[in-house]
């Protein structure tokens, strides 16, 4: 069966490579001993045009796409193509958009079913099944609805496979890649997901997370995730991996066990992780940073205490951010803080508040992504009828997407925006890791993928 694999995202090149597709490749590989083709047009100059070659060279049987809500549009063109290049494919979408919103994906006709939840062992079964409709994980069109059998979450993730980087295009991908440049500039790095899940109920995140990856937090195992990191390392010469689960510490004794395993093989790699405020203790960031910790990265939200509990659902106060901020600096280890602006019935005052905490705070990096109520998280569901914009074009770098008096004026947001970047790197002790960063290899590259989301 000759089976390939699209990750269509067309805006904003970045140096985090699509971990579902390699997952899902090396899933494939593992079972049949043959690797499908992927079409990742995250650096093309033409996406479309680049799916429409690689789907013209061959004929495929099946057609898998992996699409977040701002890919909705891309994922379409890319089923289209595939039924065009040979009608008699099966194409497959899986990922974020299908899993909350299959009802839409499934009104397309060149998608002949959705992939919900994780879709590794959806994935190997589809490749011998003689009816897709009887996998579980698989919902098709049924009559005048949809229907399917939603599948268990893995329970030991230790029997998946590595993901199949070797089958991306990496050195592009390493030379966007500037996640730790601001604390470590230069490090060759790339993204590893250790832990699947939250146990948070964040309006922003939630039951997105829970419905693809069920209720909770699992885990690899320490060793397992340590394997990787050495696999990559001698693999591709690596030195530096962000962490790309959602809450990398919600489990203290996993982390303290993970700091063990690597410390025990005398592993010298730089790395970074998200954290949740709140759950940050000195002792635990002292021993992170002897495995090699460099950078924590931090949900702040906003400055009202208020307005992070009773709009985003996140019961974290200013101590708790002050408090993690601290530790980490007195430590010696860099801090980033995500910040959105525009929060439903958000005042420009309240946006300022925000901006102007960032400022103060001792945060090496900032990122001021306008809020997006993203299709089936509890804050779309509450705010629905504020929403302008439909998913295809939510975009929290540059679009707004509520509607005028429901919160602030567009133009106005984006100019706080690009002020509180402005603002934020312009004073001096930021600037110089910014400079620092400039002046490593692709450096100037890097800077510009940084720049092109905002201005």
């Amino acid at each position: 069966m000759r089976v390939a694999l699209v990750f269509p995202r067309a805006k904003y090149p970045t140096g985090d490579p699509p971990l579902g597709v390699a997952y899902l490749a090396a899933a494939m590989r593992k079972a049949t001993g043959e690797a499908p083709v992927i079409i990742d047009t995250t650096f093309a100059a033409d996406p479309a045009g680049l799916v429409k070659r690689e789907l013209e060279k061959e004929r495929f049987d099946l057609v898998g796409i992996s699409a977040m809500v701002t890919m909705a549009r891309e994922a379409t063109h890319a089923a289209r193509e595939a039924k065009r290049t040979n009608p008699g494919c099966k194409v497959i979408v899986g990922g974020p958009h299908p899993t909350t919103l299959p009802d839409l994906v499934l009104a397309e006709e060149a998608v002949d079913a959705v992939c919900v939840g994780e879709g590794e062992e959806t994935f190997v079964e589809l490749l011998e099944a003689k009816d897709i409709r009887e996998v579980p994980g698989i919902f098709f069109r049924d009559g005048g609805g949809v229907k399917g059998e939603h599948r268990k979450p893995i329970g030991d993730l230790d029997q998946l496979a590595f993901p199949a980087l070797d089958l991306l295009d990496m050195e592009e991908y390493f030379n966007h890649w500037f996640q730790l440049d601001s604390v470590k500039p230069g490090l060759r790095g790339t993204s590893v997901l250790a832990t699947r899940g939250c146990p948070f109920k964040c309006a922003y995140c939630q039951p997105t997370l829970d419905k693809l990856f069920g209720k909770g937090v699992r885990k690899r195992s320490a060793a397992n995730v340590v394997d990787e990191l050495e696999l990559r390392g001698s693999q591709f010469g690596i030195s530096g991996f962000l962490f790309s689960d959602d809450t990398f510490i919600a489990d203290r004794k996993w982390v303290m066990s993970f700091c063990d395993e690597i410390l025990s093989r005398g592993l010298g790699y730089g790395w970074g992780c998200n954290v949740r405020a709140d759950l940050v203790d000195e002792d635990m960031l002292r021993r992170m940073k002897e495995a090699g910790l460099a950078k924590i990265y931090v949900g702040i939200e906003v400055y009202s205490d208020e307005n992070r509990r009773e709009i985003f659902n996140k019961r974290l106060t200013r101590e708790h951010v002050e408090r993690a901020v601290g530790a980490a600096k007195a430590l010696g280890i860099g801090t980033q803080g995500y910040f959105m602006l525009g929060a439903p019935g958000e005042t420009p005052s309240d946006a300022w508040d925000t901006v102007k905490y960032a400022w103060r705070l001792p945060i090496d990096d900032a990122t001021f992504n306008l809020t997006t109520p993203l299709p089936g998280t509890y804050l779309f569901e509450k705010h629905s009828g504020a929403v302008e914009l439909c998913p295809e074009d939510m975009d929290y770098y540059k679009r707004y997407s509520f509607k005028p008096g429901a919160g602030l004026d567009e133009r106005r947001l984006l100019r706080i925006q690009k002020a509180a970047y402005l603002g934020f790197y312009m004073r001096p002790m930021r600037l110089v890791g910014q400079l620092a960063a400039l002046f490593t290899p692709g450096g100037l590259q890097k800077l510009w993928s940084k720049i092109r989301r905002v201005f």
